[in-house]
C-alpha cells in the first residue's frame, strides 16, 4: 500500500495538468478550426448565436457561453425557508469567428473568460465538440 506522502506528491503533480485542461481545450480550439469550412464548424459547435455580414465574402459567427454564477457561497436554509448568496458574479465568454469565403479564418475570445483553471477556460465548451469530432477522424 503506498504511503500516504507518495500520493499526496503524486496529486500535486497532477494538479497542475488538471488546471490547464480546460485553457488548453480553448486554445487547441481555436487553432483547429482556422480552415474548416462553416458546415463542418456549425455540425460541431451548432447553430451562431448571432452573425453578421460584414461584405459579400466575409462574415463573423458569435458563439456565446455564459456561467450565470462562479464562485462564491450559496447557503440554504431549509428549516427557515431561505439562505444567502455572496460573491459569484458570473463569468461568459464570446467566441467571434471570422469567416471569409466560406471558412474560418480567426477565432476571437473576449469577455471575462479566465478562471482558476486559466486564461479563456469558460470558452472551452464552445470548442470541444469540435475538438472530440477531430479526434475521430484521426
Amino acid at each position: 500500500m503506498p504511503k500516504p506522502i507518495v500520493i499526496l506528491r503524486l496529486l500535486i503533480l497532477l494538479l497542475p495538468a488538471a488546471c490547464e485542461t480546460r485553457h488548453e481545450v480553448a486554445e487547441k480550439g481555436r487553432q483547429m478550426l482556422l480552415g474548416m469550412d462553416t458546415y463542418t464548424l456549425q455540425s460541431c459547435a451548432g447553430i451562431p448565436t448571432r452573425t453578421k455580414h460584414l461584405d459579400s465574402r466575409t462574415e463573423l459567427y458569435s458563439y456565446e457561453n455564459k456561467y450565470e454564477k462562479t464562485g462564491g457561497i450559496d447557503i440554504t436554509l431549509p428549516i427557515i425557508g431561505g439562505g444567502f448568496s455572496t460573491g459569484g458574479s458570473g463569468s461568459y465568454c464570446h467566441a467571434i469567428v471570422r469567416i471569409v469565403d466560406g471558412k474560418v479564418v480567426a477565432v476571437n475570445y473576449t469577455g471575462d473568460d479566465d478562471d482558476i483553471t486559466g486564461r479563456n477556460a469558460i470558452c472551452a465548451p464552445i470548442v470541444r465538440g469540435c475538438l472530440r469530432a477531430y479526434e475521430k477522424e484521426r
